[in-house]
């Protein structure tokens, strides 16, 4: 069922809002701008103004947005709905407090604030302020693969690769990875797949190449660069096991949600929130300075891990479809 509304973004669109806006039927806008955001202001403005909505979303960050929306709002009469990712509440860096801590606060004016895990939730309410009870967990629809898939020519067995899907970001200790994963006894049987645009972050690359040259292991670790996505997930979909990597706490990353698309064997960084979302009992999760994670390929690699995998998917999935009926629900008390 369609919603007489849009999903706004900003700057760069994120596949969890590309996913939700489709799972609910909402148009989706994206405005590819940069600060100071006056063409993206001034676009959003003029689309809020001509269409008489329901309801707007918003993909956070980026802040201004958040506040120029709860301003139109309060002329045009459509309700406000924040989806909260973690760049705009826990900053890290001075740029994202600039760009963002000073719209806090206009999170008590939207009518819904969409949450990406449980968390989360908590840090929003001691942050900004906003209720409890505005604040849904709302977890990212599990991704459908495309229909067509194309193997890709990185002449190695597929069924032999550990896939590490990089986004090349600052929270990715992909070097450590590299290394850890050539000192296990996982390298005998296998070999790691980095995917990703590297060129987002060179000075990562190159030490992930020097790993490489540091143990003359080229042929064992494979840096693919961007994929179209039909070659990308049949690299998923064939793989014998994904890396779930980030040391940032309040998010959990896409590559989860790949992985319980294709019940693929995971191994996960050990941040609290991730812990807290598939539990301490499973037994691929490595710690955040990777000083285990050799181990944790060797015993779940060369054990028999796939069943607890598996349980963890389906658990996963049960919750992500049961939060979207239940933002169904919260949205139908907006309209």
């Amino acid at each position: 069922m369609s919603i007489p509304g849009v999903f706004i973004a900003w700057r760069r669109l994120s596949r969890r809002t590309e996913d939700l806006s489709r799972e609910l039927g909402l148009e989706l806008v994206f405005i590819p701008d940069k600060p100071p955001y006056i063409r993206a202001a001034l676009k959003t403005a003029s689309i809020l103004r001509r269409r008489r909505l329901k309801v707007v979303f918003v993909q956070l960050p980026q802040g201004p947005l958040l506040g120029e929306v709860v301003a139109l709002s309060k002329f045009l009469g459509f309700s406000v709905a924040a989806d909260v990712h973690t760049g705009f509440i826990f900053t890290t860096t001075l740029k994202e407090r600039m760009l963002n801590s000073p719209f806090h606060r206009y999170l008590r004016s939207a009518c819904l604030i969409l949450v990406h895990n449980i968390l989360e939730q908590d840090l929003i309410a001691e942050k900004t302020g906003a209720p409890k009870d505005k604040t849904i967990v709302v977890y990212d629809p599990v991704p459908a693969p495309p229909q067509r898939l194309k193997e890709p020519k990185l002449g190695i067995e597929l069924d032999k690769a550990v896939v590490l899907p990089a986004s090349w970001s600052p929270d990715e200790p992909i070097d450590r990875v590299a290394e850890e994963f050539l000192k296990s006894r996982a390298l005998k049987e296998f070999t790691l797949v980095i995917t990703g645009n590297w060129r987002r972050n060179e000075s990562m690359y190159s030490r992930v190449v020097e790993v490489m040259r540091k143990y003359s292991a080229e042929d064992k670790v494979i840096v693919t660069g961007f994929v179209p996505d039909e070659e990308y997930w049949y690299i998923l979909k064939s793989c014998r096991a994904i890396i779930v990597l980030t040391s940032r706490e309040y998010t959990l990353p896409h590559t989860l949600w790949e992985a319980v698309a294709t019940r693929k064997l995971f191994l996960v960084s050990r941040t609290r929130t991730l812990e807290t979302e598939i539990g301490s009992g499973y037994p691929c999760l490595f710690s955040q300075d990777l000083r285990d994670l050799g181990e944790a390929m060797d015993r779940c690699l060369l054990g028999e891990s796939q069943t607890n995998a598996e349980k963890v998917a389906e658990m996963l999935e049960a919750r992500s479809r049961q939060s979207i009926e239940n933002l169904r629900r919260a949205i139908q008390t907006l309209l």
